[in-house]
């Protein structure tokens, strides 16, 4: 009989077994230190923040999700600000942060059950069907974000609403790119305004329903903005907001546009959009309604519409941010004083 003839050894057949049982232990040992360090690391967070003058609460903190990802779990986690920064107080039922075992540069964060915010001596309420940040990161920074909510409420105080009441879905996602430029997309639907958030006449001309408003620009000079949030150093950075594309449907605007818009030497908006009308009569109706428009300003508007050239999906006109002021075309729609 040859070598090849003879059965295999009954050691050969618990190789795998054993290699198997090896490659949970050690997964087990790592799972079991890097839970350590990200609880570490939450910890450490909580002290940075404390000793900024934040106040951070908890009833337990631990990490599970064994074997598969790592999750963070916080109940009843609750922040306070600094009197110097509102002193207002947020807390929520549940926190969780997760990640993958193979990826910890991208981590899922889902507050779970109610929210309240409490601010100037009023408390308001939040609750979503669904809720989601996306954090991905890159050598030791934030790369990329996103966000998600539907069927988002918020409730005010007895007898009061807030400026806004519900909103039917939000989707944000941003990255920052190799030359300092945040790229941001936004995109909500169904945004209801709370009663007491609009002149009664704007209002009753347009609404308290947004069905849809969208974003996707550039913030040009990013860290200049990050780093202290100080617009000052921004505008001294010569930063832009860069709007590629934009879109509002609310009411009687259809709107569509794009542009630049900055900030003047009193940090004030300032640059111009190419706004796209789909009905500019309509409109125009609407803004007089609401005393945005009045006298001979209607008639400019209207004539600056029969004036310029059609385009796909509506009529052209410019939105411009000067001094403070609001133009639409040649009529001054408003101040950001108002």
């Amino acid at each position: 009989m040859t070598a090849s003839d003879r059965a295999p050894s009954r050691t050969m057949l618990f190789v795998p077994f054993v290699a198997l049982i090896v490659v949970v232990v050690l997964h087990a040992v790592y799972w079991t230190i890097i839970a350590s360090q990200i609880e570490h690391r939450a910890l450490a967070w909580i002290q940075a923040q404390e000793a900024a003058g934040y106040q951070v609460g908890y009833d337990s903190l631990r990490v599970g999700g064994y074997p598969f990802r790592f999750a963070l779990r916080a109940e009843a986690p609750q922040l306070t600000a600094p009197a110097s920064e509102g002193g207002w107080t947020a807390q929520v039922e549940r926190l969780s942060a997760a990640a993958q075992f193979y990826d910890l540069n991208h981590w899922i964060v889902s507050p779970m059950g109610q929210g309240t915010v409490l601010s100037a001596g009023e408390t308001y309420t939040l609750t979503a069907e669904s809720a989601r940040l996306s954090l991905r990161a890159r050598q030791g920074a934030t790369s990329r974000l996103g966000a998600s909510i539907t069927a988002l409420t918020i409730a005010g105080p007895e007898g009061r609403q807030p400026p806004i009441t519900a909103v039917d879905r939000l989707a944000m996602s941003g990255f920052l790119d190799e030359d300092d430029q945040l790229a941001l997309r936004i995109q909500s639907e169904g945004v209801i305004l709370g009663d007491g958030a609009l002149d009664p006449a704007l209002a009753e001309a347009f609404g308290q329903e947004a069905a849809l408003m969208r974003i996707d620009a550039v913030v040009t000079q990013w860290s200049a903005l990050a780093r202290r949030a100080d617009p000052f150093d921004w505008r001294q950075a010569n930063g832009a907001l860069v709007v590629n594309q934009s879109q509002l449907i609310w009411g009687p605007a259809e709107l569509a546009g794009d542009g630049e818009i900055g900030l003047d030497a009193d940090l004030l908006p300032e640059g111009r959009l190419s706004v796209v009308v789909t009905d500019p009569e309509t409109l125009i109706g609407a803004l007089e309604s609401a005393g945005l428009v009045v006298d001979e300003q209607g008639a400019a508007l209207r004539l600056a519409a029969l004036m310029a050239p059609r385009q796909d999906g509506g009529i052209p006109l410019p939105l411009r941010l000067r001094e403070g002021a609001i133009f639409f075309g040649p009529a001054r729609i408003g101040t950001f004083s108002d």
